[in-house]
């Protein structure tokens, strides 16, 4: 076989093909690996705020609302429903507690309260 064979061009194509794959390979890894952790920063800062608006949320709505509440009379059945919807709030606040303090946020810990919200 001489050096110009077609045998020879193939593999020696195949040998570069191969060559550029490995390289390119080692590119993606190398990017994986160092994009992942930032990438894991920006999720992280993305669910804070997650958090920290459903937080502002939730006092700002009350903070509009419970002021006009003065001298309204609410039968039995409001004040249930009510105190129902705080029981679920209390739930979720806790849960949401346990999930930034102790890192445990389990869907199957979720409150059956959190059910009725979504």
């Amino acid at each position: 076989m001489s050096p110009g064979s077609p045998v020879n061009r193939d593999t020696a194509r195949h040998a570069v093909n191969e060559a550029q794959f490995d390289h390119f390979r080692q590119q993606v890894q190398f990017v994986h690996e160092e994009a992942a952790p930032q990438l894991q920063r920006i999720e992280h800062s993305a669910q804070f705020m997650d958090l920290v608006a459903a937080c502002a949320q939730f006092v700002a709505t009350a903070g509009r609302i419970v002021p006009n509440l003065r001298g309204e009379r609410y039968d039995d059945g409001e004040r249930e429903t009510i105190g129902r919807g705080l029981s679920r709030v209390r739930a979720v606040a806790d849960w949401i507690e346990n999930a930034v303090t102790r890192g445990e946020a389990d869907l199957d810990a979720a409150p059956e309260a959190a059910e009725g919200l979504g």
